[in-house]
């Protein structure tokens, strides 16, 4: 089989859409297919895969970068059999016209929500549960039309969570054409104890909370920083590490600038200084309004660290409230500090809980991601 693969974003770029292809292509080569990726990037990026790379420069503007992805997919595409697609539906969908491959799209999110957000073409903070029924104007109408055609193109759409899914078929797509893949964790050799990890990092004493995210609104990192004071009235020396980066930051560093050193962002860090910061947090926190199935949980759980989400999206698919971890409602900032101030107050519970979650993981391996991705390209080709 002949794989066109066609992403955003690709390695060495940070995410969780660069790191899923990083690590699902090899395997895939390893089992006899044929993978060439077109993506976005500059030359001088890594070359050094077990397959072929095009990547056309975010230098150019907008107008120009489309079309020369399109054309490079174009070209890609005739030497393909099918075409795998990581969230950028459009421009394969615009090749496809002419090449008439079948596609599998991989959809995590809703692009015209995110692209409305960012744009300020919606009320600041409507969540993307909101957005599905809003009232809408002309160019967010079309931008959802769009959004509506090239997921249609696609000949199965993959979603990452049952949550995600519903989302897909809530824009007309067929929920036969809709399939659940859950995304996987890699195994992890070996990680520092608790105690080595704060010291490698010069935490000091105190409890530590931690979050891992993008630094964008919808992951509610300003929900938690104003949650910290209530916590520290009981934890004085509990202060919130933030590893990411993004578009928010500078604001979210404006909000945080009275709590002093209670609160320290690290910006972007490489996965090889994440599993230390997950390994040396008490409790690690994810108070987002959106989530297609959260990886940064995962990690988290994986690193047996006590975890704290809101029920938004696909979070309540990876973290039972009361067994695993625990659930608060997305947005309610008292109910946040409540379930942070119960974990670091029963390290037991706490303890037990992570335990359990860690039990669960079996559910992420990528042994199943790959032999389900595998049988759905081929399963498609077959038709």
């Amino acid at each position: 089989m002949n794989i066109c693969v066609v992403s955003g974003t690709f390695h060495p770029e940070p995410g969780g859409p660069p790191a899923f292809l990083y690590r699902l292509l090899p395997e895939l080569v390893r089992r006899g297919h044929t993978v060439e990726v077109v993506t976005y990037g500059e030359a001088d990026a890594p070359r050094d895969y077990p397959y072929r790379v095009t990547r056309i420069s975010r230098r150019r503007p907008i107008p120009l970068r489309l079309p020369a992805l399109a054309r490079a997919v174009l070209a890609a595409g005739r030497r393909a059999d099918i075409f795998l697609v990581s969230d950028y539906g459009l421009p394969v969908a615009l090749a496809n016209i002419f090449l008439r491959r079948p596609i599998v799209l991989k959809n995590v999110g809703d692009f015209a929500w995110e692209f409305s957000t960012r744009h300020g073409w919606i009320p600041h903070g409507q969540t993307i549960d909101q957005f599905q029924t809003a009232p809408h104007s002309l160019r967010v109408r079309l931008l959802r039309r769009v959004r509506r055609w090239y997921t249609g193109a696609a000949s199965v759409v993959v979603a990452p969570s049952h949550y995600s899914a519903r989302l897909v078929v809530g824009w007309g797509i067929p929920a036969a054409k809709v399939k659940v893949i859950y995304n996987a964790l890699d195994p992890v050799i070996s990680l520092p104890s608790h105690e080595t990890a704060r010291e490698q990092l010069a935490l000091g004493g105190g409890p530590v909370l931690l979050t891992v995210a993008r630094l964008v609104p919808w992951k509610g990192i300003d929900g938690l920083i104003r949650a910290l004071p209530v916590i520290r009235q009981q934890f004085p020396a509990a202060r919130l590490v933030i590893v990411g980066d993004g578009p928010e930051r500078a604001a979210l560093q404006a909000q945080a600038a009275p709590l002093g050193p209670a609160v320290q962002f690290t910006g972007a860090l490489p996965p090889a200084q994440v599993w230390p910061h997950l390994r040396a947090a008490d409790v690690f926190v994810l108070f987002s309004t959106y989530e297609g199935l959260p990886h940064t949980v995962l990690e988290a759980m994986q690193a047996g660290t006590p975890v704290v989400v809101s029920d938004a999206g696909g979070n309540v698919e990876v973290v039972t409230g009361g067994e695993t971890g625990w659930v608060a409602p997305a947005g309610d900032e008292r109910a946040l500090a409540a379930a942070i101030l119960e974990a670091l107050s029963n390290p037991q519970l706490a303890a037990a809980r992570a335990a359990a979650a860690t039990i669960r993981l079996n559910r992420f391996s990528w042994l199943r991601l790959v032999d389900e991705y595998e049988a759905a390209l081929l399963g498609v080709l077959k038709r």
